[in-house]
């Protein structure tokens, strides 16, 4: 589903980006604690000056709403979160690989908008791509397990499970693939200037985009590519501030 969000071309406040903080997961040289901490930092710090912020993915390593219980992982940033919202910031989820199952939580109590895939929107006169970039992968199989995790009946399977069985598991899941996805060697960028310049010949002026972990901001044939990098080692993010895009680390 897409949907779009357009302030119609003026220029306002800054528009942040984020992707693939990965909370919950097994801390890279920090505690669980002090990875939020970072997070709860940049939020509180974009409060005064941010008309929107977009999380492209991946907020958490693991996401799933039960019908009375949500996941207790990332608590204090869903708090910070509610009051940026609360602020007058608009807070756009996009679902990622590892949080798909994105439920009512988030946009009742909240506040979060979810629109449930990739947006076509247009800030500060750029008209903009932004999605995870999972989407982007060719290999079928992946495709197919994406398209079988998003059913009904897969999701009320889940549900069966106890809430801890069903994390423990999930977690397991992630923590094999990201060993496999930091670990291969580099053939992913490609995979994301083809979809850019695939975006730029329909008429977008950038594609914005999480899931590689590896920040990168730069010119490609017809418009700007910007991959966000991760909160997991790089702690990077991008802001759109008068019609540019910077990529920058928090910290």
């Amino acid at each position: 589903m897409r949907l779009t969000f357009s302030n119609r071309g003026t220029v306002s406040g800054k528009i942040y980006f984020i992707s693939d903080v990965h909370l919950g997961a097994p801390g890279d040289g920090r505690s669980a604690a002090e990875h939020e901490n970072a997070l709860i930092g940049f939020l509180r710090r974009i409060r005064d000056d941010a008309e929107m912020l977009y999380i492209v993915g991946d907020l958490f390593d693991f996401w799933f709403e039960y019908r009375t219980a949500v996941p207790a992982t990332g608590a204090r940033v869903l708090f910070e979160i509610y009051a940026l919202v609360q602020a007058g910031v608009r807070v756009v989820y996009l679902p990622g690989n590892h949080d798909i199952w994105l439920g009512p939580y988030l946009s009742e109590q909240v506040g979060v908008e979810l629109p449930g895939g990739p947006v076509s929107v247009t800030h500060q006169g750029v008209r903009i791509f932004i999605a995870h970039g999972d989407e982007f992968r060719s290999d079928r199989t992946f495709r197919i397990s994406r398209k079988i995790l998003k059913t009904p009946v897969c999701i009320a399977l889940f549900r069966l499970l106890h809430p801890d069985l069903g994390a423990l598991l999930a977690r397991a899941t992630s923590r094999v693939s990201e060993f496999r996805a930091w670990r291969r060697p580099d053939p992913s960028r490609k995979i994301f200037t083809r979809a850019a310049e695939a975006k730029f010949a329909e008429g977008f002026d950038a594609v914005v985009c999480g899931h590689y972990h590896r920040p990168l901001c730069e010119r490609v044939d017809g418009g700007t590519l910007v991959i966000l990098g991760d909160w997991v080692k790089e702690d990077t993010y991008a802001v759109l501030e008068n019609g540019t895009f910077e990529v920058r680390r928090w910290g």
